[in-house]
């Protein structure tokens, strides 16, 4: 994957430009998987990124059809990528991505005393974030 991987689907010059947009959005959430920065933003896109492909639900299989790749291939071919450790992740990413999460869910909450306790859990894993390493952690995300 990476630079080869996007040559390949974005050069060649015999598919429709509406196949190569397609092509760019999967190239694109593929990239963003592949990011080491640990920064709040660039973890969540690629944990979202890595969670819609393995996940595999139908928007994912949409853009794979719309880019001419059979989407059982593409998360395959992601998820050897994965195990060959050409994807990894830091316990900051991961950290994130959970923070996220809790962030978001307390956004949502309308309930006084349950928007309190997703605050507090909110901002135990701001913390968590903070005082996390950026040293790898794994590349076994793969459920």
């Amino acid at each position: 994957m990476g630079i080869e991987f996007a040559k390949t689907i974005l050069e060649d010059k015999e598919i429709a430009s509406e196949q190569r947009l397609w092509r760019g959005v999967l190239c694109n959430a593929i990239e963003d998987t592949m990011q080491g920065l640990s920064d709040r933003k660039t973890s969540i896109f690629k944990m979202e990124a890595h969670e819609w492909i393995i996940n595999s639900e139908e928007d994912f299989q949409k853009v794979c059809y719309w880019s001419g790749f059979d989407p059982d291939l593409v998360k395959e071919k992601y998820l050897l990528a994965v195990k060959r450790g050409d994807i990894k992740f830091t316990e900051k990413q991961i950290n994130w991505i959970k923070y996220y999460r809790h962030y978001e869910a307390y956004k949502k909450e309308t309930d006084k005393e349950k928007r309190k306790e997703c605050k507090k859990t909110a901002d135990k894993w701001r913390s968590i974030v903070l005082n996390s390493t950026t040293a790898l952690v794994t590349s076994f995300l793969t459920t």
